[in-house]
């Protein structure tokens, strides 16, 4: 699979040094896009922005050096370690790839059927 393809599931792991105690927590990054709701309003640039799950509380950052810092504030170096991790996710990439398969199928299935409205009945 191309590496454009491939899927990866990242998360911090958080590693409280007086008791061994682990959390891992799951990081994302979303991109929002602002939709002008009149044309006459300006379209405002993609920001593409890190969430990460901590408890009930979710973090954002503009970068990891950002999020890295807000780490530290809430997890110091003195009793925490905090480690990025990154792993292949097939499952995820199978998902993708079927739904891209039944994108196409739904396009081709419309391609078809315009093209026969626009041939007309045969007599």
């Amino acid at each position: 699979m191309p590496d454009s393809e491939q899927v990866f599931r990242y998360w911090v792991e958080v590693l409280e040094l007086k008791n061994g105690l682990v959390r891992n927590l799951p990081l994302k990054a979303i991109a929002k896009i602002h939709i002008p709701r009149k044309k006459s309003e300006p379209q405002r640039p993609r920001e593409e922005i890190l969430q990460l799950t901590d408890g009930a509380e979710t973090l954002e950052a503009k970068s990891l050096d950002d999020l890295a810092g807000q780490l530290r504030q809430r997890y110091p170096d003195e009793t925490y370690r905090r480690t990025l991790h990154r792993e292949r996710d097939r499952q995820a990439e199978e998902r993708r790839a079927e739904a891209m398969n039944g994108l196409i199928r739904i396009f081709a299935e419309a391609a078809v059927e315009e093209a026969l409205r626009e041939r007309g009945p045969e007599t």
